[in-house]
């Protein structure tokens, strides 16, 4: 047969393929984004957060804002706190120096009001853990 003479079948045009590089390449972009952003946000408050987090901060910011004409309280506060805060060796002397003077202040009714040397050592703890810190 000769090739001119060959029945010609139907030939059926290209099909269309779908091109959905962009959608994809959209997709990844905006997913990158989410990543870059969650990343930072969770380096932001982990940093953020994470300096503030130091309980001696806040014991100092209580043992500055408390009354001094209420001994019994005070003395109760400075014990506590004190305890905590005496990381040092100068500081557990002070301590050590303070607290049989406030056990005259704790465990009773009544107390008399603070004198001016407990008063004295008091502030003196409280800003040498300010310095501390």
């Amino acid at each position: 047969m000769n090739p001119s003479q060959i029945p010609i079948r139907d030939i059926k045009p290209l099909l269309p393929i779908p091109d959905v590089s962009f959608y994809i390449f959209t997709a990844l972009i905006a997913a990158g984004v989410l990543i870059v952003a969650a990343g930072t946000i969770y380096v932001w408050r982990r940093w953020h957060f994470g300096r503030k987090s130091d309980p001696r901060i806040s014991w100092v910011k209580r043992l500055e804002q408390m009354d001094f004409s209420d001994a019994k309280r005070s003395a109760y506060l400075m014990t506590k706190y004190g305890r905590l805060l005496a990381e040092d060796k100068r500081r557990q002397e002070i301590m050590a120096q303070l607290l049989p003077k406030l056990e005259r202040y704790k465990y009773k009714k009544r107390v008399p009001p603070l004198d001016e040397e407990t008063k004295r050592f008091m502030k003196l703890f409280i800003e040498m853990s300010k310095d501390a810190l």
